[in-house]
């Protein structure tokens, strides 16, 4: 299943664009507790997110890419300049500000 957001309730698409997106990066995946070390990356300029969650969408990420989740979920983001980067989402969380 794929949900894409292109906002939240409070932030439109055009603050969505300007704000910046914190990606928290665990060693672990982070249902087990068994995280002991974790990374921050920050994003600005996205436009859109996608939660996935099994079915077609992720077996076709785990077929054309090196990246693996252990719950088939991942979290890929779109750039407004058309560039995407796609994450784990079993080992992230995003923080939008």
């Amino acid at each position: 299943m794929k949900r894409t957001y292109t906002g939240t309730w409070t932030m439109s698409n055009e603050k969505l664009q300007k704000a910046i997106v914190r990606i928290y990066s665990f060693n672990a995946n982070k249902y087990t507790g068994n995280i002991t070390e974790e990374d921050e990356l920050r994003f600005t300029g996205i436009n859109a997110w996608d939660i996935i969650e099994g079915g077609e969408e992720a077996e076709e990420i785990e077929s054309k890419s090196n990246i693996f989740d252990d719950n088939h979920e991942y979290l890929v983001l779109h750039f407004a300049n058309g560039t995407t980067m796609t994450f784990r989402n079993s080992y992230v969380d995003m923080h939008i500000r």
